[in-house]
């Protein structure tokens, strides 16, 4: 089958740099489809103004196209509330460049598969329609329902969509009637669009898990003496590090909070002033390895409704287990290889991470499922459920043009 996949980032040797998990699982899905005998080709984004190009990583060939917008979206520098908005209405109306059209004839794909789509635009749907090519699309974020991607504001998770995310998604929303399959990384991602009525003609709605590229090839650790806890990923307000420093700061007894990812000395200094008298090591950013072989729990706080946390699936990959928040699919990806807590409760997360900290055996027990439960993100398991829903895209299409 000839798969061509989207996603605005996707790290190669010239673009290496990663924003969040997304780009990651995007890769281990396409690496595992060339594993499986496939042809893939990707087409991911890049800053307005520069050169197209084009890379081979792992098999894959990837088309790295300019945007056609005012700019990068993950440039780091601050834009006005006017530049910002420009930005969001472009998008949502949406232009996709030559060369991806270009490119999109010159492959013949079975099926489109799009995943993160800020910058390039929901416009690539319409190309595809036209050209009569099955669409698939996995939902890894609320850019649909959300000009921020991420239904969250003023610290808590937003109950609908609100006047300016409706205003800034007109196009994109109503350009869902033109996907064949839609894929949730999690079955309450799924949720939360169906219930805002998107995707109305889709032929299959499912959750299919992100890919862990890590396979467990060592026993589980047990703590020996305390419980070191760890957090690793974005460091803000939504991801409820804050919340975690805090309640750290309040446990009674001993015990250990690790944090990896980028943070800059005014976070790690507020981080530390929340935990009082209770250090935190920052490790910065570093390789899984480096975090993993320090941490007993990983900890996934997260405020908003984050779809699958990759925090989650490499935990289970080292054999460890995880205390997520009931919020996304932190619940589905926990299943029983760990322990939820209710942000919602401001003493939620400091009572489990008393209760982990006074419970070594329990933690041990834990660290067996966790381990046993990494199967259920192996390459092999995921691209399986992906092909299959490839398929249906491609012959759903098929049968329209018939």
């Amino acid at each position: 089958m000839k798969i061509l996949i989207a996603n605005i980032i996707y790290p190669t040797p010239q673009h290496p740099k990663i924003v969040g998990g997304a780009e990651r699982s995007v890769k281990n899905l396409a690496e595992a489809a060339v594993a499986a005998g496939h042809e893939v080709t990707v087409v991911r984004g890049l800053p307005p103004g520069l050169s197209p190009q084009v890379e081979q990583v792992g098999g894959v060939k990837v088309v790295c196209c300019p945007i056609e917008n005012r700019y990068w979206p993950f440039d780091g520098q601050p834009h006005s509330v006017l530049d910002k908005a420009r930005w969001h209405l472009a998008d949502d109306v949406g232009q996709y460049t030559s060369i991806v059209r270009e490119e999109v004839e010159a492959f013949r794909p079975d099926v489109i598969h799009t995943n993160n789509l800020a910058g390039l635009s929901t416009a690539v749907w319409s190309m595809a329609s036209t050209l009569g090519i099955g669409i698939v699309h996995t939902l890894r974020d609320y850019y649909l329902l959300c000009p921020k991607s991420t239904l969250f504001k003023k610290r808590d998770v937003c109950g609908s969509p609100c006047l300016d995310c409706r205003l800034f998604t007109q196009r994109r929303r109503a350009r869902t009637g033109l996907v064949d399959v839609v894929v949730g990384n999690s079955q309450k991602t799924l949720d939360l669009h169906l219930e805002q009525g998107l995707f109305p003609n889709a032929v299959w709605k499912g959750a299919i898990h992100n890919v862990s590229e890590r396979v467990l090839t060592t026993p589980p650790a047990a703590p020996e003496t305390l419980v070191r806890f760890g957090y690793i990923g974005r460091v803000t307000i939504d991801k409820g590090v804050e919340e975690l420093a805090e309640a750290y700061g309040q446990m009674r007894g001993a015990a250990r909070l690790v944090i990896a990812g980028e943070a800059d000395p005014a976070i790690q200094a507020r981080l530390q002033a929340l935990a009082g008298s209770k250090p935190i090591d920052f490790l910065g950013f570093v390789s899984p390895d480096a975090f993993y072989n320090q941490v007993d729990v990983v900890v996934a706080p997260s405020l908003w409704h984050e779809p699958l946390p990759r925090s989650i699936l490499e935990a289970f990959a080292y054999g460890r287990p995880a205390l997520g928040s009931t919020r996304g699919g932190i619940p589905e990806a926990l299943g029983t290889g760990g322990w939820l807590f209710d942000p919602s409760d401001t003493t939620s997360l400091l009572h489990m991470l008393e209760h982990l900290s006074s419970s070594l055996d329990e933690v041990r027990k834990k660290a067996l499922i966790a381990a046993d439960l990494a199967n259920r993100f192996r390459p092999t398991e995921v691209i399986e459920k992906y092909l299959n829903v490839y398929e249906r895209a491609r012959d759903n299409r098929a049968e329209n043009r018939a």
